[in-house]
């Protein structure tokens, strides 16, 4: 009996240990994302600034250019907007359910997941995480816009308006769709184990 007992403590540490190391890569693999965001928003400033520092003679104009800089970086971090919160957030929500689980089972575990868990699926942590991906979207977008609509002041006045408010509205949707499937909540019991009462 205590051989099998023994047995049981070791395998549920096992699986406590497992746990614990699946957390810590889902949230390396998160700040990788976040930074990844952060550099490609900055290194965009540092492209714009080397073209207007160097003056390089290029057949397309400096705004052209600034524009496809802006526009790809801002797709980039929307793409990793959606992989950060879609994709390893609901992840990481699932396996620390899993340790949350192990700890309110065996008493004797390290009641570590309690307050981590209802800070992750409760409060405001999700909503600051979009924040954070959506402010740089929207930096790069005024950016991207107002690169498109000096080149059309200088051109084609004409369709400044037109063109200009075109690409925000492109832009706008595509962050819209980001932010709609990034921003739903996830359920506090993953499992779906539900209580029910016997009648």
């Amino acid at each position: 009996m205590s051989e099998s007992k023994e047995y049981s403590t070791d395998k549920v540490n096992i699986s406590y240990a497992e746990v614990g190391e699946m957390e810590r890569h889902i949230l390396t693999i998160q700040s990788r994302c976040r930074l990844i965001a952060s550099l490609w928003l900055w290194g965009s400033f540092a492209g714009m600034a080397y073209i207007l520092s160097e003056n390089l003679n290029l057949h397309i104009s400096n705004e052209i250019i600034f524009l496809g800089i802006n526009t790809t970086a801002l797709l980039g971090i929307c793409i990793l907007w959606a992989l950060d919160l879609q994709v390893y957030h609901r992840q990481l929500v699932w396996i620390m359910s899993e340790g949350r689980f192990l700890e309110s089972k065996y008493n004797w575990l390290p009641n570590l997941r309690k307050f981590r868990y209802a800070l992750l699926c409760h409060s405001d942590s999700s909503p600051r995480m979009v924040w954070y991906y959506l402010v740089q979207s929207l930096i790069l977008m005024s950016f991207g816009a107002a690169s498109l609509a000096y080149w059309l002041f200088k051109h084609q006045r004409e369709a400044l308006a037109g063109y200009t408010s075109l690409y925000v509205i492109i832009v706008s949707m595509i962050i819209l769709i980001i932010y709609i499937i990034t921003d739903d909540k996830v359920p506090s019991n993953p499992k779906g184990q539900r209580k029910t009462s016997k009648k």
